[in-house]
């Protein structure tokens, strides 16, 4: 018998295990308790590629979506279900086998929700007696539903670092479990480094690209937009120093053998401080040993915050990819939206990524409500500048699906009074926005992007946005009169 087994749950990317479960291994083991991870993610996709079905199935996310109110699996799931049923119940035999004292469900994702709510089904048929604790960002959602429907025992919100080593020794009480109130840790230098151990890299082999180890070097964010939550889970930004970063990244290069690292982080650039030491303790460990490389997403600041030396020291260290959230080339919009750069700042960022040759997307919004016509005018102008100014080898787009407004977002409560009308998240109108307006601007600024690509493939980011938006309209069945 093992204390704690913890599953990687169905649908994330396949690319690599969350990093997630294997810092809470790290934690156990260091408190005296054994611990196992395993990754029933990238066995469902590996299963599914082999029968040339990945692409029907695993890239389906309206196949795994949820309602979290009732919560009842869709029709299509249960299709897929039927055929690929072999799978879940390897998975219960696997369960069996381990014997955990406490089966640990890791929901990073809403599409994690129906391959839990099936799996916890099961387990309460076949393996009734096992305790069931759920954990991961995904849990808020209508969490006392699944509570009733009495697919998990616990569950354990926020930094669980501590509070899984305290539920093991029986401590209820202790925040973060039973309980959606804030639960966030002071000190992330205090992190144990993630063990990887039970992961069998092999499985996550894809000829096409390089795949990463996820890293986190901060948690919450310094930025409140509009549109975005993760304040409700981090209210504070909580930063890990730049060396322990670096020693992460060092230490799992060389014990595991990767090479490319990816940050889970809002922003690697939130505290300049630890960045910078970051920096220089990856340069440092580059003149020996430069076989590696690291991405992240990434905020634009100014020239006094961040100078030339910093995206100098950036290229230096081994950054390869940035994922920008610029959202709009409209100042008036970014305000808004509570990105308080100026345009200024903005082509001061993008100037010197492309300076020293760092690629980077830039990640936008079309439709956000105050998006006047002349503000989308201002986008249509931006694109067409960044290639005239030839940096188009290093600055690609993900014009992303219009705005899906929810009267869950901090923007639905400031525009609320305003709205001519509300029907769905996809068919409300603010003044002169509404859905015909929006599809028409998103249609357009990919089209002039074919248009400057000489009609070549857009980023596959844009790709799989433009694919989402039109399966999303198919879906919505919204009627526009």
């Amino acid at each position: 018998m093992i204390d704690l087994l913890i599953c990687i749950i169905p649908k994330i990317n396949p690319d690599a295990p969350t990093v997630g479960p294997a810092v809470l291994k790290a934690h156990c083991e260091a408190e005296g308790f054994s611990c196992e991870v395993v990754d029933f993610n990238i066995k469902l996709y590996n299963e599914l590629k082999s029968k040339n079905k990945e692409s029907l199935y695993f890239k389906d996310d309206a196949l795994f979506a949820l309602d979290h109110h009732t919560p009842n699996l869709t029709p299509d799931f249960e299709v897929f279900y039927n055929e690929f049923e072999y799978v879940f119940m390897d998975w219960i035999e696997f369960i069996r086998a381990k014997n955990p004292r406490v089966l640990g469900l890791s929901l990073l994702t809403l599409f994690s929700l129906s391959v839990a709510t099936r799996l916890g089904e099961l387990i309460r048929k076949h393996i009734p007696d096992l305790k069931i604790l759920w954990g991961g960002a995904a849990i808020e959602w209508g969490i006392d539903v699944f509570k009733k429907r009495n697919l998990f025992d616990d569950y354990i919100y926020g930094d669980g670092e501590y509070s899984v080593t305290e539920y093991l020794k029986g401590n209820m009480t202790y925040k973060g479990i039973n309980s959606l109130d804030v639960n966030q840790i002071s000190n992330l230098n205090d992190v144990l480094l993630p063990n990887y151990d039970d992961i069998n890299w092999d499985e996550y082999q894809d000829i096409d690209r390089d795949l990463p180890v996820y890293i986190t070097g901060s948690r919450g964010c310094v930025k409140r937009c509009t549109f975005c939550n993760v304040f409700d889970m981090w209210p504070d930004f909580r930063y890990r120093s730049g060396k322990s970063i670096a020693q992460e990244i060092i230490s799992i290069k060389e014990r595991y053998n990767r090479y490319t690292f990816r940050f889970t982080d809002s922003l690697i650039n939130g505290s300049m401080k630890a960045f910078r030491n970051m920096l220089t303790e990856l340069i440092k460990y580059r003149k020996t040993n430069n076989k590696f490389g690291w991405s992240s997403q990434w905020i634009i600041r100014s020239k006094v915050q961040s100078p030339i030396t910093d995206y100098e020291n950036m290229k230096k260290s081994g950054c390869v990819w940035l994922e920008i959230g610029l959202e709009s080339f409209s100042q008036d919009v970014r305000w808004h939206m509570g990105k308080k750069f100026t345009d200024e700042d903005m082509w001061w960022c993008l100037e010197h990524l492309n300076k020293y040759e760092i690629p980077h997307i830039l990640l936008m919004i079309t439709g956000y409500p105050t998006e006047t016509e002349e503000d989308h005018q201002t986008t249509l102008r931006s694109v067409r500048k960044i290639f005239e100014l030839g940096w188009q080898k290093y600055t690609y787009f993900s014009f992303g699906n219009t705005l899906m407004l929810s009267n869950a977002q901090p923007l639905y409560k400031l525009i609320e009074d305003d709205l001519e009308y509300f029907n769905s998240n996809v068919d409300w109108k603010y003044k002169d926005n509404d859905f015909e307006t929006r599809n028409r601007r998103f249609n357009e600024v990919n089209s002039l992007v074919r248009e400057l690509k000489n009609k070549k493939e857009l980023s596959w980011m844009n790709e799989r946005a433009v694919e989402n938006h039109n399966k999303r309209l198919e879906n919505e069945a919204v009627r526009i009169t």
